[in-house]
């Protein structure tokens, strides 16, 4: 004779089954956590939302520790402090590294911060580079008027 399920034991076997193949659920912080932070990032607020990034340090949860410091490289590079950027983004690759956290958008914030600094590095570099061929140029050009004033000179000197 087939062994027949009654509808509670196969409600319960059916929970069971589910229940063992959901994933396990990640530590993640509360939507709300840098709620406040973001939104003072969004407008332009920089000094405010670093005060709630820095606050959010604070915390035991790894991953918004690591979201905090993600959202400080982000207030260092508008503000265009790269020394800061820098520090920010090395102390979340150290904690990556020591305590990985499997939050896909953190892996892609920290791909997009290490490429914006790189640009920020890079256009300060260029830049600093122009100033200093401006600076060049504008000394030539102080040089070559001096040049033509001495040789007006001799010249009104050889006519007398």
């Amino acid at each position: 004779m087939p062994y027949r399920l009654t509808r509670p034991s196969l409600l319960c076997t059916l929970l069971a089954i589910s229940a063992c193949q959901t994933p396990a659920i990640l530590q993640s912080p509360e939507p709300s956590a840098l709620l406040p932070a973001l939104q003072q990032l969004e407008n332009q607020q920089y000094q405010t939302a670093e005060t709630e990034f820095q606050t959010a340090l604070k915390t035991d949860n790894e991953l918004l520790k690591q979201q905090a410091l993600a959202g400080l490289c982000l207030v260092h590079l508008q503000n265009q402090d790269i020394n800061a950027a820098t520090s920010a983004l090395d102390e979340l690759y150290l904690r990556a590294l020591r305590k990985p956290q499997s939050d896909i958008s953190l892996r892609m914030l920290r791909l997009s911060l290490t490429l914006s600094l790189e640009n920020a590095l890079h256009l300060a570099t260029e830049n600093q580079a122009r100033l200093a061929a401006e600076a060049k140029q504008l000394q030539l050009h102080s040089e070559a008027q001096a040049l033509q004033q001495a040789l007006e000179k001799l010249r009104q000197l050889s006519l007398q």
